[in-house]
């Protein structure tokens, strides 16, 4: 089996090109390069600097760097619009980014009389990997799966706050069945509150048409690529946390099923908090609406938490990990394969591998 695994994420777009006639995966072809975003907000800064309007077309990607560029363009006083469909990259409601001052217009034409600079914006570009992997003797003309990671909220219903969507809606896909796979996803099972997900999934069929295309979201395949560390899988009970950039996601699971998730925001935590944080979790004393109040997104239980002294193994990955190096606990620092980069990765790999072996 042949899986292209990409992990996007704010600052960089992680990339495994898993083949198992290759035996280890340590034999595998790996690459960590900036985000997407990150190369698009450098674009966005250059026409501030010479002044010039900006026209955006293509499809959704992470805003982060880019989002936060065009904000600072439109406060210099310079122009922007964009296609509906590039829109969602900034809010999941159009309204929100007509508020900022960027001008939403239809179709993909530009407006009339533009001389500014025009971005087409995409965040899964096969081509160009492919065509940088041919140098080194790689193709991607046999892959069996292409599997992409971004991080999607989700378009919600007016008037409901967006942390509140992605929690209920992450519990309601894990309420029937609940195996951290059930969180990735072909392209006709993505619940159509998914625009970034489906934009991925489309431009996996649009490039690589005789693949099968899989995403998921940023946070969970990074959890089920920490589970897929040696030491983590050895653990009947495992306490699993994710410190990203902007995400901080944990997991209690047993016997390959999740028992219980909370997501919170990285930026509103030190050591203390989540030391207390995750204690309560799986002492299963933390509720949803403390999480909420708090900042964060929340938290649910699918089944009895276990107790935090009855968990085998607490393992830490993503960025921001070294938080928990001055907290009380013990961490397993995990890292998949020999490489802490590639625990989103190993995440979409194994998934792919669960979905469709």
């Amino acid at each position: 089996m042949k899986i292209l695994a990409i992990d996007i994420g704010a600052g960089t777009e992680d990339i495994l090109l898993y083949n198992e006639e290759k035996g280890n995966i340590e034999n595998c072809v790996k690459m960590v390069l900036p985000s997407p975003s990150l190369i698009f907000a450098e674009k966005v800064k250059k026409a501030t600097r010479l002044c010039k309007g900006i026209f955006v077309g293509g499809s959704v990607i992470g805003g982060g760097a880019f989002a936060h560029a065009l904000r600072e363009h439109v406060e210099s006083g310079l122009k922007v619009f964009m296609t509906e469909q590039a829109a969602y990259t900034i809010r999941n409601d159009l309204d929100e980014v007509r508020d900022l001052g960027i001008e939403i217009i239809r179709g993909e034409g530009k407006p009339k009389n533009f001389d500014g600079e025009t971005l087409t914006i995409k965040e899964v570009d096969i081509r160009r990997l492919e065509s940088f992997l041919a140098e080194s003797g790689e193709s991607l003309s046999d892959i069996d799966v292409a599997a992409v990671a971004v991080q999607d909220h989700g378009v919600f219903p007016k008037g409901m706050s967006n942390r509140r969507f992605r929690i209920q809606k992450t519990k309601e896909l894990l309420e029937g069945d609940p195996k951290p796979e059930n969180l990735a996803f072909e392209k006709d099972e993505i619940p159509q509150c998914f625009l970034r997900m489906w934009s991925a999934a489309q431009a996996v069929k649009d490039q690589l048409p005789n693949a099968k295309a899989l995403v998921m979201d940023t946070s969970p395949a990074a959890i089920l690529g920490c589970l897929k560390d040696p030491i983590v899988e050895k653990a009947n009970s495992a306490l699993a946390v994710n410190v990203g950039n902007c995400h901080t996601i944990a997991t209690i699971t047993s016997g390959g099923e999740i028992l219980a998730l909370m997501e919170h925001h990285t930026r509103r935590l030190t050591p203390k908090k989540i030391q207390q944080l995750l204690t309560d979790f799986a002492d299963g004393k933390l509720s949803d609406e403390e999480v909420f109040k708090e900042g964060g997104h929340g938290s649910f239980y699918l089944a009895k938490a276990p107790s935090f002294r009855k968990i085998e193994a607490v393992a830490a990955t993503g960025p921001n990990r070294s938080i928990l190096r001055k907290t009380g606990l013990q961490v397993h620092f995990a890292a998949p394969a020999g490489d802490v980069m590639m625990t989103g990765p190993i995440g979409l790999i194994e998934a792919a591998k669960r979905k469709f072996v």
